[in-house]
């Protein structure tokens, strides 16, 4: 006897159970939502235009029909007609300007969250007694969290090896940072990514605008009369649509700035957070500790710089009370 599996009943519940740990991962949830906020800006800048548009269209019917210069049921369902054949050509283009703007904004995300998954990559590393490197990249890391993170790793690796904590000397340039600050050049360089968007939006937005312009004037020429008011409206106004143009692209670019200010913030004030536990910890407070409030796609990563402090302090510190007690116990004899 044999039975028949249904590949779909079959295939359901993986695909469920894939997006249910999809969305139990911070991390990748960090990523949709960037994508979202990247993908959501161009649809609402081709919303206006759409808005714009349609009211430019609703002004030409109002001429030709005060004008009394065509039919204007059989022109309306005609240009209706036309317009969403245009519109149907235009969705592939659009789908694949959308595809690259998610593949921008995921591998934006990937370089906000760099910074912290190599931190913790090497203190999971460190804390389970593996060999690891901590290699940043001080052009496309957040520079101050990169260099510093480099000097605590470097202070605590020799730490390891003379098993006992030292006092630290920590550089003038460190000690006097009490707020985050601004990293110029990190923040331009996810910033291009951003741009890159932006750039092919407004390609694609230009190229729209002016393809239904022309299509209007193609179908004007073969529907209305050749009238000298008629090619005067219409050359005017290209005018008008080059100005929705501008004005679009413009509130794109605005959002996509502001887009990118509010993604710095995402990850500037958790940096300084893990310099000022790193600092502390240099200054002999050994029970700090990074707590993050808001930012969950950050606390995977965080609890591992938690845990290989817990080990550094537990290994080090315990290493150094016993050796006084044996000072003290020498001398005694002696």
């Amino acid at each position: 006897m044999t039975m028949k599996v249904n590949k779909a009943s079959v295939g359901l519940p993986a695909v469920k159970a894939y997006w249910k740990k999809l969305w139990q991962n911070d991390e990748a949830k960090f990523r949709i939502r960037t994508s979202l906020k990247m993908t959501a800006i161009p649809l609402f800048c081709f919303a206006i235009l759409f808005c714009f548009m349609w009211v430019l269209l609703s002004l030409n019917m109002i001429f030709f029909k005060a004008n009394e210069l065509v039919k204007i049921k059989e022109f309306e369902e005609l240009f209706i007609h036309f317009i969403s054949q245009e519109l149907l050509e235009l969705i592939p283009y659009g789908a694949l300007l959308l595809i690259f703007i998610n593949m921008a904004a995921i591998y934006t995300s990937d370089i906000l969250l760099r910074p912290f998954r190599l931190i913790g990559v090497y203190c999971e590393s460190r804390a389970n007694g593996a060999e690891a490197s901590y290699n940043p990249d001080f052009f496309s890391d957040l520079n101050l969290l990169s260099r510093f993170s480099e000097f605590f790793f470097s202070y605590i690796e020799t730490a390891e090896k003379n098993r006992s904590l030292q006092k630290v000397v920590i550089p003038k340039k460190y000690t006097g940072i009490h707020e985050p600050v601004f990293e110029t050049t990190f923040f331009i360089h996810y910033s291009l990514y951003i741009l890159a968007s932006l750039l092919v939006f407004s390609i694609g937005l230009y190229y729209m605008a002016n393809g239904l312009y022309e299509s209007i004037i193609s179908l004007a020429s073969q529907t209305l009369p050749n009238n000298q008011a008629i090619n005067s409206f219409l050359n005017e106004e290209k005018s008008v649509i080059s100005y929705i143009i501008r004005v679009v692209l413009i509130t794109c670019g605005i959002l996509y700035m502001a887009l990118a200010a509010h993604l710095y913030y995402m990850v500037s004030s958790p940096a300084f957070a893990v310099f000022a536990t790193m600092r502390g910890f240099l200054k002999g407070n050994y029970s700090q500790r990074v707590h993050l409030i808001g930012y969950s796609y950050l606390r995977p990563q965080m609890r591992k710089l938690n845990r290989y402090l817990d080990v550094i302090e537990r290994e080090l510190t315990d290493n150094k009370e016993a050796s006084k007690k044996t000072d003290k116990l020498e001398k005694k004899v002696i």
